[in-house]
């Protein structure tokens, strides 16, 4: 008994209660194992040694019936409890030494401290006046939860949903019983949003007379458009979250067209500084495509399920996928060579003034396309009119304007 007690106290998973335990165990049981041993006694031994019997004749020098049992049954109580009194001297300096370690944790790094180490056991021990108390272990803090912004996750929201509803059977004619909307002069024009429309407005009829006279745009004209058509998207970004999904896949992505778009066209105003910002730039550009024509082809494919299909549409999504598709092949012209602005103008001088006023374009265009998705929203312009507008005013009279008076310039697109 002594041995396995001896060797179990040598486990460092044994607990203070174990230990408490096993010499209670101990104290009860030795001596009543020396008793009833008979003629000849077993001795507690060390580790690795056999047990060995030992006679009676080592305990006591006679021979007497009358006093030997007594000999036998005292010599025995007494190395009992010598074992038992030993084996608790083990467990009650442990113990003590815990419980100073604890003491003295908490005086030095106070009491959260302490709780901490503690938590780290299966069993946390507290000494209570005189007595030990086990309970049980704190729980493992969980990991926090990532929390994504409000705006992304309307993003994946709205690009998930393709479940719109049904549309007229005339979209030319306003819908029976339709209020009518807020009038162009009702709209909310004095603001921040506003006044950069307003701006881009007036910027590109003055750029499309640049256009006709055959003049290329100065560095502050560029700079100038970057700054509108920027204040333009991050005034809307708050409240586009209101519209229908297919609203606001379309102002997401836009949004990082926009991105991509003004990156190029600073790269081309002043490539020493911004030649570099096309990678990053890109790379949200060919998500914000990815993530326009997956929703709006799964939805007009549903459309075309649902027996309510639009053709008129299928001009304007062409149309979108003709120009990204220059705009891509651009963007790996320049990603696959870093020296892209001191080669390419050496074999096409007006390339940097082609890339600018392609750019001044598309940004008037997506903008203005948002302008009209407002003023369906707000009743202004409503139904298949909207449509038709947007299609031909916001995608192919620019494209083909700005192509008739860039032909006879010296540059490559892509």
């Amino acid at each position: 008994g002594a041995s396995v007690l001896e060797s179990s106290f040598d486990k460092p998973s044994v607990t203070a209660d174990q230990e408490v335990l096993c010499v209670a165990a101990m104290s009860a049981v030795a001596p009543l194992a020396f008793v009833a041993s008979g003629p000849s006694q077993v001795t507690p031994t060390l580790r690795g040694r056999p047990p060995q019997a030992t006679p009676l004749s080592r305990f006591s020098e006679r021979d007497s019936e009358g006093d030997e049992p007594m000999r036998i049954a005292g010599g025995s109580l007494a190395i009992g409890a010598a074992a038992a009194t030993a084996v608790l001297s083990v467990a009650v300096a442990r113990r003590v030494r815990r419980v100073v370690a604890v003491a003295g944790l908490r005086r030095f790094a106070g009491h959260g401290l302490a709780c901490r180490l503690a938590s780290r056991q299966p069993i946390s021990m507290r000494a209570v006046g005189s007595r030990v108390e086990a309970s049980p272990a704190l729980p493992s803090s969980q990991p926090r939860e990532l929390e994504v912004p409000e705006e992304l996750r309307d993003i994946s929201v709205a690009g998930t949903d393709v479940d719109t509803p049904h549309w007229s059977s005339n979209p030319m004619q306003p819908a029976v019983g339709e209020s009518r909307g807020l009038r162009m002069e009702q709209l909310d024009w004095p603001n921040a949003h506003g006044v950069a429309c307003g701006l881009s407005g007036v910027l590109f009829l003055a750029e499309l007379v640049r256009f006709v006279l055959g003049q290329p745009p100065s560095d502050a004209e560029c700079y100038f458009a970057a700054a509108i058509y920027a204040v333009i998207y991050a005034s809307r970004f708050e409240g586009i979250r209101g519209l229908a999904p297919h609203f606001r896949v379309t102002f997401y992505a836009t949004t990082g067209w926009t991105i991509y778009y003004i990156a190029h066209l600073l790269a081309a105003t002043t490539p020493e500084v911004f030649a570099h910002s096309v990678y990053p730039a890109g790379i949200v550009f060919l998500a914000s495509t990815i993530y326009f024509y997956k929703h709006w082809i799964e939805r007009m494919y549903r459309h075309y399920l649902e027996d309510r299909f639009r053709p008129y549409y299928v001009p304007g999504l062409l149309g979108l996928m003709y120009f990204h598709a220059l705009d891509t092949q651009d963007l790996f012209n320049q990603w696959l060579d870093p020296k892209y602005w001191d080669h390419v103008p050496l074999l096409l001088p007006d390339q940097a003034w082609t890339i600018q006023d392609v750019r001044l374009t598309g940004l008037f265009m997506s903008s203005m396309a948002l302008f009209m998705i407002t003023l369906h929203n707000k009743g202004v312009l409503t139904g298949g009119t909207n449509t038709l507008i947007t299609v031909l005013f916001t995608i192919f009279v620019p494209a083909l304007f700005l192509s008739g008076t860039h032909a006879t310039l010296q540059a490559s697109f892509p």
